[in-house]
Order: C-alpha cells, then sequence, then structure tokens
C-alpha cells in the first residue's frame, strides 16, 4: 500500500507543475495553428504557381513546404495534446491520492467511529456514576474516536461557511476574551535560564522531538538552541502551542493568542518571542529557524514574517497548524506539516497558498502503513499529537515530494547536526 502523504506549493510544487503544462500546451497549440495557417498559405501558392508558365519550376518546393510545415503543425498539435493528456493524469492522480481509499471505505471508518462515539458515551456515564468497578472513572475513558468523519478538511468546510466574516467574528471572540482576562497578570518580559549542553537536531523528526520537550516544560517557555563551528553560527528557535485554555493565568500562550495569531496579528506570545530572540543577541545575519506545533507555528510564522526584513535567513516549520491565513514574505522558505484528520489546522476554514516558498504536507496518518506510527490517529488528541507529526517529519526527512527534498536541502545548513546550547526563556508577568 502506497503511503497517503503528499504536497502542494514549493518549488517543485503540483501547483506550479501544472500550470507549466497548461501555458506550455497553449503555446503549443498556438504556433501549431500559426504553422497549420503557413502550410494552407504554401499549399495555395504552390498551386497558383503551377498557373504561370514561367513560375512552374518553383511550385515543387512550394508544396514540399507546405507538406513540412502541415507535419510539423500536426506534430506540434499532438505534443500539446500530450501534455494536456499529462496535467489531467496529474490531477486524476492526485486526487487518488487524496482520497486514499473508496467512499466504502471512508463511510465504514464513520459508522465504526459513531458507534464508539456511543460506547464511548456509556461507559463515561457508567464511570461518572462509579457503577461499574471496572471504568475507574472519566479520566480513564479518553476521547471519543471521531476522525472517521471529521478531520482538517471537514473543519475547514465547516469553518469556511462564515466566508469574509471569518475574520470579523474571530477578532470579536479575541476583544471578548481579553477583556475576559483584564484580571490576568500582564506579559512584561521573558527570563533567560542557563544554557543547556546538546546535541543539534539532524532532522526534521528529532526538531518535533524538541517541540515534545518544550511542550513538557510548560510556562511559555520559547527554547532557542545555537550552534557555533566552522560554517559560522545557526539557531533554532522553538515556539510552545496552547498552554492555558482558561483567563486565570499570564502565560501568552493562550486562547488570546489563539485568536489574534490564526488571523497573522501580532500577540503577546509572539513579543514572548521576540523578546527572547533579542535577549539571546542573534544577529541578522545569522539564520534562524522557527518551529512550532500548533498555535506555536502560527506564532512561529508572525515572527517569521516580522523578522524578514532585518535578518538574511529565516525559516519556518509549523505542525498542525492553521496557517492559510497568515502572510509570509516570499523570502521565508515554509514548510507545513498537516495530519488531514486533524480537525486543528483547518480552523481557519482556509488551505495554505501555493505558493514556491510554501510547502505543505498532508498526511493521512489514520491510514498510515508506517510500522512507526505512534498511533491510529481515531481520536481528537491523537491526530493532533506531536508524536504523530514526528512521524510525518520522519516521511518529509526520506523524501516525500521534489517540492520537500528542495525545502530541505535549503535547510540542510541548520539542520546538520553538532553539539550545542538550549536556553529556555519563561515569560515574566505581573
Amino acid at each position: 500500500m502506497t503511503e497517503p502523504i503528499w504536497s502542494h506549493g514549493g518549488a517543485g510544487g503540483v501547483h506550479a507543475v501544472l500550470e507549466d503544462l497548461d501555458h506550455a500546451a497553449g503555446a503549443l497549440g498556438a504556433a501549431a495553428a500559426e504553422l497549420a495557417d503557413a502550410a494552407r498559405a504554401l499549399a495555395v501558392a504552390a498551386h497558383v504557381a503551377g498557373w504561370t508558365p514561367d513560375r512552374a519550376p518553383a511550385s515543387p518546393a512550394l508544396a514540399e513546404a507546405a507538406a513540412a510545415s502541415s507535419r510539423e503543425a500536426d506534430a506540434l498539435d499532438a505534443l500539446a495534446a500530450a501534455l494536456r493528456a499529462a496535467a489531467t493524469a496529474y490531477l486524476e492522480g492526485e486526487a487518488a491520492a487524496r482520497q486514499g481509499v473508496s467512499l466504502v471505505g471512508s463511510a465504514g471508518e464513520g459508522v465504526a467511529d459513531w458507534f464508539g462515539s456511543v460506547v464511548w458515551g456509556m461507559r463515561t456515564a457508567i464511570g461518572m456514576q462509579g457503577l461499574n468497578p471496572l471504568v475507574g472513572g472519566v479520566r480513564d475513558v479518553g476521547q471519543p474516536p471521531t476522525t472517521g468523519w471529521m478531520g482538517r478538511d471537514e473543519a475547514s468546510g465547516a469553518v469556511g461557511l462564515l466566508g469574509d466574516h471569518y475574520g470579523e467574528v474571530v477578532a470579536a471572540l479575541a476583544v471578548a476574551l481579553r477583556q475576559a482576562e483584564a484580571w490576568e497578570p500582564p506579559y512584561r518580559a521573558v527570563a533567560a535560564g542557563e544554557p543547556v549542553e546538546a546535541r543539534a537536531p539532524d532532522s526534521l523528526a528529532q526538531v518535533m522531538g524538541r517541540l515534545a520537550w518544550l511542550q513538557a516544560e510548560g510556562d511559555g517557555t520559547v527554547a532557542i538552541e545555537t550552534v557555533r563551528g566552522l560554517a559560522g553560527t545557526r539557531h533554532l528557535v522553538y515556539v510552545p502551542g496552547t498552554e492555558d485554555w482558561w483567563v486565570s493565568s499570564g502565560n501568552p500562550a493562550d486562547m488570546q493568542s489563539n485568536l489574534t495569531s490564526v488571523l497573522g496579528a501580532w500577540s503577546d506570545a509572539a513579543r514572548a518571542v521576540t523578546d527572547a530572540i533579542a535577549a539571546h543577541g542573534i544577529p541578522p545575519e545569522e539564520p534562524v529557524l522557527l518551529a512550532g506545533h500548533s498555535q506555536g507555528g502560527m506564532v512561529a510564522a508572525v515572527v517569521a514574517a516580522a523578522l524578514a526584513d532585518r535578518f538574511r535567513d529565516v525559516r519556518v516549520v509549523t505542525a498542525g497548524s492553521p496557517t492559510g491565513r497568515i502572510a509570509l514574505p516570499t523570502a521565508v522558505p515554509a514548510l507545513h506539516l498537516e495530519n488531514t484528520r486533524d480537525l486543528v489546522p483547518g480552523l481557519d476554514g482556509r488551505a495554505n497558498p501555493d505558493r514556491a516558498n510554501r510547502v505543505t504536507v498532508s498526511h493521512d496518518r489514520r491510514r498510515s502503513a508506517r510500522p512507526d506510527a505512534p498511533d491510529g490517529s481515531r481520536t481528537v488528541a491523537q491526530a493532533h499529537g506531536i508524536d504523530g507529526y514526528a512521524a510525518t517529519a520522519r516521511l518529509v526527512d526520506e523524501g516525500v515530494s521534489d517540492s520537500t527534498r528542495a525545502w530541505m536541502a535549503g535547510a540542510a545548513p541548520l539542520l546538520a547536526g553538532g553539539r550545542s546550547t538550549v536556553t529556555a526563556y519563561r515569560p515574566v508577568t505581573g
């Protein structure tokens, strides 16, 4: 079974290939039409020349030129048709790859999840009532299986119903949340911890491992890993995902930052990242890679866009992040990892744009055949988990498409391993 993973956008993206094929087919078709007109004109000239005795010797040459032009026109027409057929085949192949399995199989997953959710509800009720000693409580039953009928694309379609009002709705929610957080201690700055010796990542999967470590650190911590060597100094900036789901703490990695970042706007979480970069003393001439999971990916993209004017080399990696509404300068190469069963990347209601500098990798981990897949992506938590995105990253390390290989080649100097120091920057509030 072919692994259900594909990409769009980037230097070798399918979208760009199809546009090139379409333009080439159109140009060839136009050239074929002009040659056909020329062939007809030459044929008429050859025929007319035969009527005039003093020009008769020229008519065979004109007839031969007319025949040659006609053959070339037919050849160009055939080539244009072949290019159009290739573009159609690409589209059909891409659609087949994205579908992965038949509609019957998809319906079966949905039905199975529906029954699984019913069982989950019964177990939850029993656990709450304490009627069954085999069920220790609500926490033991986990989450219901849902990804058979709700994932990234379904979430994007549902949110997309807001249309042009999406920004207005999100902005209004952000204002309401800001008012609810009025009594929280405000974000002030970041405080640096002691640098820790480490081994720098030499793969995208190891970057996901750093994000998993950062998630365990909590407190809105931003981490910067610096590698110094003969080839120069480079920095990897790790941005945390959502940590504060309520309105009771000053952690900048909160719901307000979610609502602000999804529109590409500035937030306290973004301030914490730029404050950490400033405190670390990163000069503009040294390359920087920003990486984040979930909210962290959105914030990383927003900060990367802000740094692009001053820093020579800024790159960004996101995992499970809704980044379709965040504009990135062409100078910022971005790699977006998305599990198609993860509804979070679809919460902005807009797919990432096809750009030469932006590569989006879609991976249906529920149908993954990889032995190293850490989960079945059957629940919301599994589909969104950072461990699962490490499995997707391993596939990108191995090479998914020309686009991903080109992106990884550009990022290779930043993912070259070596001895490093990791410094944690914790937000200061109050």
